[in-house]
């Protein structure tokens, strides 16, 4: 059962970056930079927000709100607050920028290496010890990661080496943000559920004060992307594939483990590609399966054995 719940979380994240994608071109009227940024506060603000409430609303029907309440301390806030904004704006939001230039292929191989990154700052933060199958997952991500944009820049797709770019940074805010979740986890008996939601809290407050920079700079042309981008059904699809991948990963993560777990949520490019046919969005090459196949493993052997490497933004 494990298993299945790790594979459908990967399938739904697979499926909220191509509804991400789907949502950029029915929603955008331009591909200028300041647009795609709005739009990524947006989309992550309601992503974030809606996420948070739900499990605020889950702890507080439960009668736990309370006591996870009362258990929050300075010493795992602040780690939380600091990954709220390598998972928020530096990750979801150059994420959600990396798919609408590049793509949810290209951008989710590039993203789902998110595990590598963790690793390779725990080794350098953290002092943990480098395996020699760590080593080869590492080797093998970088070379699955290489060779898949390469045949991405080959394609002639519009954009796609600044999607790449966006793409990459949220590749290090997701794993920077994983290494600070395992220390505020650390520090606390509290749900997990709890810290995320604080976690989302931080993120959603970090995306309220950018936009209303934003507004305050350029109001007419932040303003006018703002409302082309109330399209009910990709707005629900969008939020309810991101929440239910969140809860999907983390039962898989109790029930087979971090590495098992990380491997099965990565795989969420595969199902980019299948979507992405699925949705006339791109065709899938087969040199794209089979690079993918082996940045699968790379990210499976460097995550094995690290438990702690739980990323929470997806």
């Amino acid at each position: 059962m494990g298993i299945i719940i790790g594979i459908i979380s990967g399938m739904l994240w697979g499926l909220n970056d191509v509804l991400t994608n789907v949502y950029s071109e029915q929603g955008l009227f331009s591909s200028a930079t300041f647009a795609v940024l709005v739009f990524a506060l947006v989309l992550s603000l309601m992503q974030d927000g809606f996420s948070c409430a739900g499990i605020y609303t889950y702890h507080h029907v439960r009668g736990s709100f309370k006591e996870n309440l009362a258990k929050t301390r300075h010493k795992n806030f602040w780690p939380l607050v600091v990954a709220a904004i390598c998972a928020g704006p530096l990750g979801m939001v150059t994420g959600i920028m990396g798919i609408a230039y590049a793509g949810p292929v290209y951008a989710g191989v590039v993203t789902s290496c998110y595990p590598v990154v963790a690793l390779l700052l725990a080794m350098t933060l953290l002092r943990e010890k480098a395996t020699k199958l760590k080593i080869l997952g590492i080797v093998l991500t970088v070379i699955g990661v290489m060779f898949i944009s390469i045949t991405g820049v080959r394609s002639g797709a519009e954009h796609i080496v600044i999607g790449l770019i966006f793409a990459s940074c949220a590749m290090l805010g997701w794993g920077a943000e994983s290494i600070l979740f395992s220390i505020a986890q650390k520090t606390t008996t509290q749900d997990v559920s709890w810290l995320l939601a604080i976690r989302q809290s931080v993120s959603s407050l970090s995306y309220l004060v950018i936009l209303s920079f934003l507004l305050l700079f350029d109001y007419q042309q932040t303003w006018q992307v703002i409302s082309q981008l109330f399209l009910p059904l990709l707005i629900v699809g969008c939020v309810l594939s991101a929440s239910s991948s969140y809860l999907a990963y983390y039962h898989a993560i109790k029930r087979i483990g971090a590495s098992l777990g990380t491997t099965f949520n990565a795989s969420f490019i595969f199902w980019a590609g299948i979507f992405s046919v699925m949705f006339n969005i791109t065709e899938v090459q087969r040199s794209f399966i089979l690079w993918s196949i082996v940045l699968i493993f790379g990210i499976y052997f460097a995550s094995k054995g690290n438990k702690n490497f739980a990323q929470v933004a997806c």
